[in-house]
């Protein structure tokens, strides 16, 4: 069973790098989960997720997708909405694990 998510917001804020914006989601009218980065990598653009800092510095994530059909829901999900928010940002850019496959590995499910 997959949690829907109900609500997404995106937000535009790049920070001279590679971060193109950051999303909160609503899980299934109950969760939200803020600060999910929508970053610009080699492969393509994914999204990032939220994550504390360690004592010996580094980064762990508090949120995240189990398996790769969820990952992929959330990212086409997210940044859907900031396509659609912000489409001069997105504008020929592919989406990993979406236009691009992980793992070296194609999950479209284009019909033949």
């Amino acid at each position: 069973m997959q949690v829907p998510i109900t609500k997404t917001q995106v937000y535009a804020k790049s920070d001279g790098k590679n971060t193109l914006g950051y999303a909160h989601i609503t899980l299934g009218d109950t969760f939200v989960v803020k600060n999910l980065r929508i970053v610009k990598g080699k492969k393509g653009v994914f999204v990032g997720m939220p994550s504390n800092k360690t004592k010996n510095g580094d980064f762990v994530d508090v949120f995240f997708p189990i398996t790769q059909e969820a990952r992929i829901y959330l990212t086409k999900t997210v940044i859907d909405a900031f396509t659609q928010q912000y489409p001069e940002i997105m504008q020929n850019l592919k989406i990993y694990g979406v236009d691009t496959p992980l793992n070296g590995e194609d999950f479209h499910n284009d019909p033949e």
